[in-house]
């Protein structure tokens, strides 16, 4: 083997080096998916063409004011609330009245210093996974920290999912903790539902799926990330698995992938369509562009013909860290190093060249 072919194998080594070090930072490979994160998608899951959908009715919620999701992509108004009172979760409370004349009938024309809130609620994160139109009751535990009674309100904050409280408004004494029921209720169309409970400024977020009773595929998507965090700009990836529940047949699926937030703002969106026979897994990388600091939810429908099957995962964007900093100056310095090293070799072989010629001339 001549010079020329040594040289010719140690630059296809270099660049297969180069090559394999870019997908080990990325481990999807070719399969990432690139996402525009400048799109806003909104209503990304309609569920047209699964089936008759029926809408709620307020007397089957229990509900006698507001306006809700029918789940059927509508919406129900159940009425409102006489003057003096307040339509929460559905139902008409009294309003409170200045607590402050009723307090030791003399208030000396004195300002009474507001109590400062300070609670814990448990748990801050709530997965359901229900057959569409049932529903499930879970529990939350709220603490007061501080050092008197204090009020606790219940608000809920999302479109589409219906959130039932015991009571939206109680009083918890120093010390003392309580716990309160929520009844959530999955939508008639299948798909991914987030929400975000508040108990006086305290959040709990919410990521319900609905699935349909007869199910033919069965999907899951988990988030791979340490710890479920990604740095700002960085991948997020996921492990995707599809499993065949019925007879064994060839059939082309849908696969339609989101991240949202707990208030059911879509940021990303991306679908692609595989042919499905046996159980797959497989992995899928998402460029998260911009997304801002907080938690998100990385969602995954399947779509066959009758039917679908979602599923989601729970992420947190967060600040790049150094080690990460640290990472992209190491990735570009050996790049940089591959690229003075290939130049390197092309001069030594343009001189090489260079010379032969001189001497061909010189001796002729």
């Amino acid at each position: 083997m001549d010079k020329k072919s040594v040289i010719f194998f140690l630059v296809v080594f270099l660049l297969a080096f180069a090559k394999a070090d870019i997908i080990s930072l990325n481990s999807g490979g070719d399969n990432t998916i690139v996402i525009n994160p400048d799109s806003y998608v909104e209503g990304f899951f309609s569920g047209e063409g699964v089936g008759i959908c029926v809408p709620y009715t307020c007397a089957g919620l229990g509900y006698t004011c507001g306006s809700f999701s029918d789940g059927c992509g509508g919406t129900i108004t159940c009425g409102s609330c006489a003057s003096g009172f307040t339509c929460t979760g559905g139902t008409c409370f009294e309003d409170e009245d200045d607590q402050g004349e009723d307090e030791g009938g003399d208030t000396g024309g004195g300002e009474t210093e507001p109590s400062v809130v300070n609670i814990s609620v448990t748990p801050s994160m709530i997965n359901l996974t229900l057959l569409n139109g049932t529903y499930k009751q879970e529990t939350i535990k709220i603490t007061n920290l501080g050092t008197s009674v204090q009020v606790v309100h219940l608000t809920k904050v999302d479109p589409d999912l219906i959130v039932s409280f015991d009571s939206d408004s109680f009083t918890v004494d120093e010390g003392d903790s309580i716990n309160v029921q929520i009844t959530f209720l999955a939508p008639i169309v299948p798909g991914i539902y987030t929400a975000t409970i508040r108990a006086n400024g305290k959040e709990v977020v919410v990521n319900l799926n609905s699935k349909e009773k007869l199910l033919l595929f069965d999907s899951n998507i988990v988030v791979l990330n340490r710890d479920y965090l990604v740095s700002q700009g960085n991948q997020l990836k996921t492990k995707v698995e599809l499993v065949p529940m019925g007879d064994k047949e060839r059939l082309d699926v849908t696969l339609n992938y989101v991240i949202k937030d707990y208030t059911g703002k879509v940021y990303l969106t991306q679908s692609e369509t595989v042919l499905v026979e046996e159980r797959m897994d497989f992995k899928r990388n998402f460029g998260t562009g911009r997304l801002p600091l907080g938690n998100f939810i990385v969602g995954l429908e399947l779509v066959y013909p009758g039917g679908v099957a979602p599923s989601s995962a729970h992420f947190e964007v967060v600040e790049r860290s150094i080690e990460d900093t640290i990472g992209y100056i190491l990735f570009f310095l050996v790049i940089g190093i591959l690229l003075v090293i290939i130049l390197i070799i092309f001069l030594l072989i343009r001189m090489r060249r260079h010379k032969k010629v001189v001497g061909y001339m010189l001796n002729k």
